[in-house]
C-alpha cells in the first residue's frame, strides 16, 4: 500500500553536473521542499550529502579547470573544495538578501552572480567582490539561469534586462563593466547565444510572435553591428515558439529546432555559406519537454537529442553524426529519457523516468551501454507491485481530431463492479502527460497523487487535450480562435469517453487539474454541466483578460503566446477574450466546486480565485477554497501537500463516492 507519507516522501532531482574532471556529478535533492547539495561518483561510493540547509540550496556552478564546486545556501555563497576524497564545504559570503543566477567565466577567472537585482562579480584570486552598473530590471540571458552570458574567451559578457515598457532587452559589455552595446528594440528579444567570440545571437519575434527574425550582433568590426540572419514565418495560428540557437563548439555551426514540416524538428545552419538543412524527419517531435535542448559533443562532429519517435509518449535519445549524415539510438530504456550530459571523460549522465519509476539521474558509458541509475527518489513503498502501470487511450474528438490520455485503474476490480471516475488535466497547455511518471516534477507529484487515488478506488484518466506537444503542431494550431471552445471539448468527450467503461459508474465521474487544467476544469464544469459531478481547479485562470495584463505586467509586453490563439489583444478581438474565460460562463456551474491556489504564485495570479469566489456568490454557485499563503504554482512544502491532499481527496469523495449535491 502507498501511504500519504510515502506520496509526499518522493524526493526530486533539481540542476546537476558532471565535474570539470567527469569524475562526479553535483546535484540538487529537494526533500520535502528543503534542497540540499549532493556529490555523487557514479559507479564508485554512493551519494554524499555535502549540506544541511535551513532555507535551501538554490543553485550549483563548478570552477572551470579546477575541482572547486560554488554554490548558494541559505542565500549565502559557499565553496565545496576537493580534497582526495572528500568535498570540504567554505562559506565565502553572507547575505541578508539571496544569490541567485551563478555565472564562471570560461577561464576560471570570475564568478557572476546577482544580489537584490545587481550583478556582482567575485575573484577568487583576489578574495575581491565587486558591483556592476548595469542598467534596467536584470533578466535571464541566456538559456542557463545566469543573468550574465559569458562570450567563450571570458573577454566581455552579455546580459539581460527590461526596459521601462517591460520588453525583453539585452547589452554586451567587457570584463570590467564597460558597456559596448545596448539595445532598444521595440519587441523583446529572445534568449542569447555566443556564436563566437565576436558574435552573439539572438531572435526577434511580431507582435503576436506568428514570424521570427533571427539575428547576429557583431563586434567584430570598429562598431557593432546587426545583420539579419534568417526571417523565419509561421502560419498564423501557432506562435514560432522554437527561436533557441544551439552553436557548435567549434562556432561553425548552429542548430535550430523548427516546425517546417509541422513536427519539430533539427536544422543545422553552416555559418559560412549560410544554407539551412533539415537533419531529422518524421512524424515526431525531437525535444524531450518544453525546456529540453540538444547536445554537441566536444568535436562539433555530432549532437545528442531526445525524441519521441516510434512512441508519442515516450522519448528515446538519439546521436545524429554530421559525418554520417544519419543518427542512431544512443539510450533506448522504455520510458522518457532526457538531458543528456557528456562529462570530459565520455561518459553520459541523463535523467530517466518511465512506468514505474520517478526521474532519477542516470549513467551509461560514452556509446550508451551498461546505464545504471544514480540517484533513487522513491520511498521503499513505491514497488512495480504497488503502483498501476498506465494505459494509453485516446478517442475522436471535435472536428475529427483525436484525443490521447493514459488511464489508471485499480487491479482486480470485481465483475460488474462500476468504480467512480476522475479525469485528470496538465497545465501549460504546452505539456505533454507521459506513460507513467514525469521528466518534470509537478507532474512527477500529480502522477503520484493519482497513483494514491486509483489506490482509493479511482479510475483516473490523464488526458493531453489540443494544444500540448507530442502530437505535432497541427495539434497546438487547433487552439487558434477556439480557445474555451475546442479544448473545452476534448475535457467534455474525456467524461464522456470514460462513462463508457464497464467499470466506470457513469453518474459519478469528476474532474480536476492545475493551471491551464484548472482553467479546462473550470470551463467545462460551467459549460458542459451535464458531464461531471464535481470538479477541483487547482490554480487556475478564471479571467483571461485579467490574467494577461497581470502576466505582462511582469513577463513582458506582448510575451503571452496565448494572444495569437486569441486574435491579439483584449481591446482588438472582445468576444474571443470573453468566450476564453470561465468566469463568462458562470451561471452554466451546477456541480460543487473547489479551488485551491497558493498566494506566492508566480504563474496564475491569486486573484483569480478571487475573482471566482467573487462571481461564485454572486450567482448563487457552490463553491469551497483552500488557499496557502506563501506557496508557489507547484507548492513546495511537505506540510501543505499533507494538508492538500487529504482535503481534495475528501471533497472528491464527498461527491463521487457518497450521495449526491
Amino acid at each position: 500500500m502507498i501511504s500519504l507519507e510515502d506520496v509526499v516522501g518522493l524526493k526530486y532531482l533539481g540542476k546537476w553536473s558532471w565535474s570539470p574532471n567527469g569524475r562526479f556529478i553535483s546535484y540538487l535533492w529537494d526533500d520535502g521542499g528543503v534542497v540540499d547539495l549532493w556529490m555523487a561518483e557514479p559507479g564508485v561510493s554512493e551519494p554524499k550529502r555535502l549540506t544541511w540547509a535551513k532555507k535551501g540550496v538554490t543553485d550549483l556552478s563548478w570552477r572551470p579547470g579546477t575541482g572547486d564546486l560554488y554554490f548558494v545556501e541559505d542565500g549565502g555563497l559557499r565553496r565545496a573544495a576537493a580534497a582526495a576524497d572528500e568535498f570540504h564545504v567554505q562559506p565565502l559570503l553572507h547575505s541578508a538578501k539571496s544569490l541567485q543566477s551563478l555565472a564562471w567565466s570560461p577561464d576560471g577567472a570570475t564568478l557572476a552572480f546577482t544580489r537584490e537585482g545587481r550583478t556582482w562579480f567575485y575573484e577568487p584570486e583576489t578574495q575581491s567582490y565587486r558591483e556592476l552598473e548595469l542598467p534596467g530590471s536584470l533578466i535571464r540571458a541566456g538559456r542557463n539561469f545566469g543573468t550574465v552570458l559569458w562570450s567563450p574567451s571570458s573577454r566581455t559578457f552579455a546580459y539581460g534586462f527590461r526596459d521601462d515598457e517591460t520588453r525583453r532587452q539585452f547589452g554586451v559589455a567587457t570584463r570590467d563593466g564597460t558597456v559596448l552595446w545596448q539595445s532598444s528594440f521595440d519587441v523583446s528579444a529572445g534568449r542569447l547565444a555566443w556564436l563566437d567570440d565576436d558574435t552573439l545571437y539572438f531572435a526577434l519575434q511580431g507582435y503576436l510572435k506568428e514570424s521570427a527574425d533571427f539575428m547576429s550582433l557583431s563586434l567584430s568590426g570598429e562598431k557593432p553591428e546587426v545583420n539579419l540572419i534568417r526571417h523565419i514565418q509561421g502560419n498564423g495560428k501557432v506562435e514560432i515558439y522554437f527561436t533557441d540557437a544551439y552553436p557548435s563548439p567549434d562556432g561553425s555551426k548552429v542548430l535550430f529546432l523548427l516546425e517546417d514540416d509541422g513536427w519539430a524538428h533539427h536544422y543545422l545552419l553552416d555559418r559560412e555559406d549560410g544554407s539551412l538543412k533539415q537533419l531529422t524527419f518524421g512524424q515526431c517531435e525531437d525535444f524531450g519537454y518544453i525546456g529540453d535542448a540538444p547536445m554537441w559533443w566536444p568535436d562539433s562532429g555530432s549532437f545528442a537529442f531526445s525524441s519521441n519517435r516510434g512512441s508519442l509518449g515516450e522519448r528515446r535519445i538519439f546521436r545524429y553524426s554530421l559525418d554520417m549524415q544519419s543518427d542512431h539510438v544512443l539510450i533506448d530504456l522504455p520510458g522518457t529519457n532526457t538531458d543528456l550530459k557528456v562529462s570530459s571523460q565520455g561518459r553520459l549522465a541523463f535523467v530517466h523516468c518511465d512506468a514505474t519509476r520517478n526521474m532519477d539521474l542516470w549513467v551509461a558509458g560514452p556509446n550508451g551501454e551498461n546505464p545504471s541509475q544514480v540517484t533513487f527518489s522513491m520511498p521503499p513503498a513505491w514497488t512495480r507491485e504497488s503502483q498501476y502501470e498506465p494505459e494509453e487511450v485516446s478517442f475522436e474528438s471535435n472536428g475529427g481530431m483525436r484525443a490521447h490520455g493514459y488511464l489508471m485503474r485499480p487491479k482486480d476490480i470485481a465483475a460488474g463492479a462500476k468504480l467512480p471516475g476522475l479525469v485528470w488535466l496538465h497545465g501549460g497547455p504546452i505539456r505533454q502527460f507521459r506513460r507513467g511518471w514525469h521528466p518534470l516534477q509537478t507532474y512527477a507529484i500529480y502522477h503520484a497523487i493519482n497513483q494514491y487515488l486509483v489506490q482509493s478506488g479511482y479510475v483516473v484518466l490523464s488526458l493531453n487535450y489540443r494544444g500540448g506537444i507530442g502530437y505535432g503542431r497541427e495539434f497546438r494550431n487547433a487552439l487558434y480562435h477556439k480557445i474555451g471552445i475546442d479544448d473545452v471539448a476534448d475535457v467534455a468527450n474525456a467524461g464522456r469517453f470514460l462513462k463508457t467503461l464497464p467499470f466506470v459508474d457513469p453518474d459519478n465521474v469528476g474532474l480536476w487539474g492545475l493551471s491551464y487544467g484548472g482553467f479546462m476544469t473550470l470551463h467545462c464544469l460551467a459549460q458542459h454541466p451535464d458531464v461531471y459531478k464535481c470538479g477541483v481547479n487547482v490554480a487556475g485562470m478564471w479571467n483571461f483578460v485579467q490574467y494577461i495584463k497581470w502576466f505582462e505586467s511582469w513577463a513582458g509586453k506582448h510575451s503571452c503566446f496565448f494572444k495569437i490563439f486569441l486574435g491579439g489583444d483584449p481591446e482588438e478581438s472582445p468576444e474571443m477574450h470573453r468566450q476564453a474565460s470561465p468566469h463568462t460562463h458562470v451561471r452554466g456551474l451546477r456541480a460543487p466546486l473547489l479551488s485551491v491556489h497558493g498566494t506566492m504564485d508566480a504563474n496564475v495570479d491569486f486573484e483569480q480565485v478571487e475573482r471566482i469566489i467573487e462571481d461564485c456568490v454572486e450567482h448563487g454557485k457552490y463553491h469551497e477554497e483552500i488557499c496557502y499563503p506563501g506557496e508557489l504554482h507547484t507548492f513546495v512544502r511537505r506540510k501543505t501537500w499533507l494538508d492538500a491532499i487529504p482535503k481534495i481527496a475528501a471533497f472528491l469523495g464527498r461527491y463521487l463516492k457518497k450521495g449526491s449535491f
